[in-house]
């Protein structure tokens, strides 16, 4: 009788036991027995503690204005075939098994004692797909840090540097300079890198951009943008490259995505001026801009009367952004109700420390994750922080969404701390009535 073989995603999920295992030669040795279908493709490579995901949103728009393009990145919302998107569309189920199937073999032929991790798997499904599909471009998100990252087996026709800031320091290193300097690995001899990174995080991009010679464009200095937010609305004019874009529309909120999207737009730039293409009008670009949206980052939806936000910040740097467009959204005269959930490997008291103060209540909660601190734990650090705050814990996420919807005085609630956390309540709000997404 035959035995049934693994699923590709059974497969994949299996692999998850071997965990993060930093390094390119795993990866490279099967790109090599698949006979290197990367060289074919052109990157836009982008790196960053914080931001990077929507600085490829942005991109990939901007791109789809004019090519055949493949987007890769770590969404927590749509499963594994989320990473995969050419021109708007998810890999279908077929195109899945059959490209995990194929790097499942090379791997037990030439990496049988040593296998892949499932992000290195993932990353040679990508490859394979995009060469399979004939895309012009391909958007290329890092998946943790940059140098040892397996998506650092390319060579890129354009990096980007989003910023630098303390998140996975287990894995990456203890300070700002050290995880400046990881993820500038992927910064390549004489390709354009784009940064958005300020202080001794750029002092660090600098250093490696003038060892690999490669032409530097920083926000701020080589180009730029001014904000103009009116009305709950934000656009930029940008300054840019080669390119003054006016009065462009940032549908993601928060004046950190200003920022964001012109990272994108510089690398859009860089990338157009390496093939000598026509200008991107203006109307061009606000029409791919308008286009942009990014799951679980600053997500507004309305229920009823009341305002929820969703967002995914998880290090202390996202949490003060997140509390910026918090404070802009009401004018900073409401308190909001927090619902939130965090990693215990995160630094959860800097996270706190910087959303509390715009607390009227807060409910803890533990997300499904093994990593994740129990309600009750989290309720704790918060009122060691902020004793004057009422602290509840629920046990599940959608639980503490319902409880927060049902309080007749909270009017503005937003859930964060992780991704997972957002994704739980993205489901448990999907599955109630009268939501709402405003804007984008």
């Amino acid at each position: 009788m035959a035995v049934e073989r693994n699923t590709g995603k059974s497969w994949l999920s299996s692999l998850s036991r071997f965990g993060i295992r930093p390094g390119l030669d795993r990866t490279l040795r099967v790109l090599e027995y698949l006979h290197h279908p990367e060289d074919g493709l052109r990157f836009y490579h982008v790196a960053g503690t914080n931001g990077k995901g929507s600085v490829c949103a942005v991109l990939y728009q901007l791109l789809r204005s004019r090519w055949h393009v493949g987007l890769f990145t770590s969404p927590a919302f749509d499963g594994y075939q989320g990473r995969f998107i050419v021109d708007d569309e998810l890999i279908s189920d077929t195109d899945f098994e059959m490209l995990a199937e194929s790097v499942r073999e090379a791997m037990h032929r030439v990496t049988p004692d040593d296998p892949l991790t499932e992000f290195e798997v993932l990353t040679v499904m990508a490859i394979l797909y995009f060469a399979k599909s004939g895309v012009d471009a391909v958007v290329w998100e890092t998946g943790l840090g940059g140098r040892y990252d397996s998506t650092n087996v390319v060579t890129p026709a354009v990096t980007g540097i989003t910023n630098v800031g303390l998140d996975h320091m287990e894995i990456l290193g203890p300070t700002v300079r050290v995880i400046a300097a990881d993820k500038s690995g992927i910064i390549k001899p004489g390709i354009p890198i784009i940064t958005g990174a300020t202080g001794e995080a750029l002092d660090v991009v600098e250093e490696h951009a003038k060892a690999q010679g490669a032409p530097l464009f920083r926000n701020g200095v080589e180009f730029g943008f001014t904000r103009i937010y009116r009305d709950g609305e934000q656009f930029v004019d940008y300054r840019g490259i080669t390119n003054d874009w006016f009065h462009l529309p940032v549908k993601l909120r928060g004046l950190h995505q200003c920022y964001n999207a012109s990272v994108a737009l510089a690398m859009f730039e860089a990338g157009m001026l390496q093939q000598d293409a026509p200008r991107l009008s203006v109307a061009e670009a606000r029409l791919a801009l308008d286009r942009v949206s990014w799951p679980g980052r600053f997500e507004v939806f309305q229920h009823k009367n009341k305002t929820v936000v969703l967002d995914g910040a998880h290090n202390p740097d996202g949490a003060r952004v997140l509390a910026q467009a918090l404070g802009e959204l009401h004018d900073g005269h409401k308190k909001w109700t927090l619902v939130v959930g965090v990693l215990r490997d995160k630094d959860v008291r800097g996270i706190l420390r910087a959303v509390l103060p715009l607390a009227g209540r807060v409910i803890a909660v533990q997300p499904q994750n093994h990593r994740a601190m129990t309600g009750l734990e989290l309720a704790d650090v918060i009122n060691e922080i902020k004793s004057d705050v009422e602290t509840t814990a629920a046990n599940t996420v959608a639980e503490a969404i319902s409880q927060a919807l049902s309080m007749a005085d909270a009017d503005s609630i937003c859930c964060f701390g992780s991704l997972y956390t957002v994704d739980e309540a993205r489901k448990a709000m999907e599955t109630m009535q009268h939501f709402g997404k405003q804007g984008r």
